[in-house]
């Protein structure tokens, strides 16, 4: 098995191309098999093996760097710089991570798990590299979708102010999650559609075919000149040239000739380079070829022991939407290139002119949002919280600085698992609280969340309505909802109050009540569903209570922050105790164990109950 023996990439520099193909077969099997096992990033790793490859053998990584926009796709990558014995642990808590990191291997050029990214990374290594008069270039692998988003043309825009070229290579599949949106989509489906330009291109590479290039050989460089010639002509006009780099392609992304041969290229021009090359999204594996969106973010099958259906918070969200689109026929629901990821598949095809993806494009997506409202629509815009990063200006400066209706959808809020830091959705409840006008709502299961989006209709400011990823097991009875009114789950008969904020948070404060019921104590478990504002009334009947906070978000300025800020203003002689994510980016595991690590587990938090309990009880208030 040749993979088994790659320790680094210098040791595909003298394989011949039938190995190449050997090997990256060898690579796609290891992916799928791992895969399969630990879930991940399928499709996209799969369709970039041959892209990969080819850079390996083109280039001198680490000293050349290599940016991988989102980085889902590098799976090939680190098979080959020296991680093959530790792939199986590929997002298991310890283990490698499902994308670059920069501490985990000098091959890593940075860290990457967002999208539209790379060009701008690419651009700082670049002018890092000339001003240490390096001779090494930067190549950076950017999707077709990433071209969506506007960071990506904002770098594309500085290319031409470099001393330095970059190399960028356009891996376009017609895919981002779901089928790619926009005229830059449109626009590169026409490139590579041609049917002129393609019989001509396939005529050029016919009579190319079998030249290998070497730093003698003008011939083939000036083939590609000219066939950029005639394809701008054919094409009325290349947009990436008016950015001033050179355009090669489409390039058959699977063919590792094709691919060597213009790689080889590039690496002699002078000016920074596009490289076109359109790939299958999910290629040699045909179930992911047929189901590109499927099998983008992969996760093993696991039976639930109950054998009880459980309905995760995005599909409970979909079903909630189509319902208060039913209703009131000014609902609008938008997303950022997301609509399967946050269950709005169905609500698409139910209501097609009430409905948008921009692409990754979440500033233009909230500040689209305020147009709408203002245009008297009601508008939701479904997003990851990790990714709703991109458009805190838009929602202060857009959303609530004019106070509009708009509706913030954070799917993936609080701990997530197995993706890692680029993806926990732990901030947004610390970013969203301080801005004026926001509302912030955190149902504890798919019943309430319901009853919160038909509550919404009415409510005419801005409102982020934020809920984790999956679902939860426990469940118990949901209250109409009111503003700024908690839901008291569990009454107590101790001096004991845990303030659960998030469905994650009060499912572990029940069962840890339930802990604490062994050892004698009788807590109070409230449902603080209204973040912001808060229960003032019943946060003003907390005297002389011990007052344990959850949530799994960020621990400074965070919810409980507002608890400790509300209680001292107010002079309430309470003791509060905040338990929360204390400062610190969150790796790749399972909620479990990433539970467990930050001592938000229904465990740890009826121990240090216990703990502060005693303390509490034997001292003087």
């Amino acid at each position: 098995m040749l993979l088994k023996e790659i320790n680094k990439p210098q040791d595909i520099k003298n394989m011949n191309i039938s190995e190449l193909y050997v090997l990256a077969k060898e690579i796609r099997q290891k992916i799928l098999n791992t895969v399969m096992e630990t879930g991940g990033h399928l499709a996209s790793s799969l369709g970039a093996v041959e892209i990969i490859l080819a850079m390996h053998y083109c280039f001198d990584c680490p000293n050349d760097k290599f940016v991988f926009d989102v980085g889902h796709q590098c799976y090939a990558h680190k098979l080959l710089t020296g991680r093959y014995e530790q792939f199986d642990t590929l997002r298991k808590l310890g283990g490698i991570a499902g994308f670059p990191k920069i501490n985990e291997s000098i091959y890593d050029a940075a860290n990457t798990g967002h999208s539209s990214t790379s060009i701008s990374l690419a651009c700082g290594l670049s002018r890092a590299l000339w001003q240490n008069n390096s001779p090494n270039i930067t190549i950076s692998v950017i999707g077709d979708g990433a071209l969506t988003g506007g960071l990506a043309y904002e770098a594309l825009n500085d290319c031409i102010n470099l001393k330095k070229k970059q190399i960028i290579i356009l891996n376009d599949n017609s895919m981002s999650i779901s089928e790619n949106v926009g005229s830059t989509a449109k626009y590169l489906l026409k490139l590579h559609t041609s049917n002129s330009y393609n019989k001509l291109k396939a005529k050029a590479f016919n009579i190319v075919r079998g030249f290998r290039i070497d730093n003698t050989d003008s011939a083939m460089r000036f083939l590609y000149k000219a066939k950029n010639s005639v394809k701008y002509f054919l094409q009325g006009g290349m947009p990436f040239e008016q950015f001033g780099i050179r355009y090669f392609g489409p390039i058959d992304g699977h063919d590792l000739e094709d691919l060597i041969n213009v790689l080889e290229v590039a690496k002699k021009e002078s000016e920074s380079c596009i490289i076109h090359v359109v790939t299958k999204k999910g290629y040699g594996f045909k179930e992911a070829e047929d189901n590109p969106a499927k099998y983008h973010g992969y996760s093993p099958s696991k039976p639930n022991a109950d054998d009880i259906p459980k309905v995760c918070f995005s599909d409970a969200f979909g079903e909630s939407m189509k319902s208060i689109a039913s209703i009131n026929d000014k609902v609008y629901a938008v997303t950022a290139a997301m609509r399967e990821g946050t269950g709005l598949l169905g609500y698409s095809e139910m209501f097609p002119q009430r409905f948008c993806d921009v692409g990754i494009a979440e500033g233009h997506a909230a500040t689209m949002c305020a147009g709408l409202a203002l245009g008297g629509f009601k508008p939701y815009f479904a997003v990851y919280s990790s990714f709703l990063q991109r458009a805190y200006d838009n929602v202060i400066h857009d959303i609530c600085l004019q106070n509009l209706p708009v509706t913030l959808c954070i799917d993936r809020a609080g701990i997530v698992p197995n993706d890692g830091e680029t993806h926990q959705g732990i901030y947004d409840v610390n970013f969203l609280r301080l801005v004026p006008n926001m509302t912030i709502v955190a149902p504890k299961n798919v019943e309430e969340l319901d009853l919160a989006l038909k509550w919404s209709l009415d409510f005419n400011y801005p409102l982020a309505i934020r809920y984790p990823k999956g679902y939860i097991t426990e469940n118990s009875d949901v209250k109409p909802v009111e503003l700024g009114k908690w839901d008291i789950i569990k009454t107590g008969d101790s001096p004991l109050v845990i303030l659960a904020a998030g469905a994650l948070m009060v499912e572990q404060a029940i069962i840890a009540a339930r802990l604490l019921e062994t050892q004698g104590i009788c807590a109070e478990v409230v449902n603080c569903r209204f973040i912001k504002p808060m229960d003032k009334e019943y946060l003003l009947s907390l005297a002389n209570k011990l007052v344990v906070t959850v949530e799994d978000n960020q621990l400074s300025g965070g919810f409980g922050s507002g608890v400790l800020e509300f209680l001292s203003d107010n002079a309430v002689n309470s003791k509060v105790i905040r338990l929360a994510i204390n400062e610190e980016f969150l790796t790749h595991g399972s909620t479990k164990e990433l539970l467990k690590m930050t001592g938000l587990d229904a465990e740890s938090i009826a121990n240090v109950c216990l703990d502060k309990l005693k303390e509490f009880e034997g001292s003087v208030i």
